[in-house]
């Protein structure tokens, strides 16, 4: 009797490994949340993202607190170190009582995804404390970020809405290299 009840015990097990580790996740999420329900794998035949088609849908769907507008490339620069001078980043910021923000980082070399996605994180750690005294609503969104990678692509999100927020940009970056 206790082999069979063994035995089972390592059939459940090993399918319960097998399961895990045969499901492929194309966009990773780098949230401080990590709700790991909703990512979705990554098509075989992945397109390029058009940032700004990209950028439009997100601000269609996503409820922004305020409207976001496109920051020039020298205010980006100033608010947010990239790893490699062929890092491109794109900025859309709320005026300055609203922490929202969508933030598109395009990273040509791969080896240099992970020093980015820390460049992201410091970004919204730099402002969640700026906020943090005199906005304390506005740091808590912060700290709800949704921080997702796919292929070569970082977004970073700042709203009220995290869940709509992740399900939007995973659906738009589904397929994305």
């Amino acid at each position: 009797m206790q082999c069979i009840c063994i035995g089972s015990f390592i059939w459940a097990f090993k399918m319960e490994i097998n399961t895990t580790a045969s499901s492929p996740t194309g966009i990773e999420d780098h949230s401080s949340h990590r709700d790991k329900a909703g990512e979705s794998g990554q098509k075989k035949d992945a397109e390029t993202l058009d940032i700004d088609a990209f950028a439009e849908t997100v601000l269609e769907k996503v409820p922004f607190d305020t409207t976001l507008e496109k920051m020039d490339d020298s205010v980006t620069q100033s608010m947010i170190t990239t790893a490699s001078d062929k890092t491109k980043v794109v900025l859309y910021m709320g005026e300055g009582t609203s922490a929202d923000e969508l933030l598109i980082m395009t990273v040509n070399d791969e080896s240099r995804m992970d020093p980015e996605i820390e460049n992201v994180q410091q970004h919204l750690t730099d402002m969640q404390q700026s906020f943090q005294d005199y906005l304390p609503k506005e740091a808590k969104k912060i700290d709800d970020a949704v921080i997702l990678q796919s292929g070569k692509y970082i977004v970073a999100c700042v709203c009220s809405d995290k869940d709509t927020a992740g399900s939007v940009i995973r659906e738009q970056l589904k397929g994305k290299k």
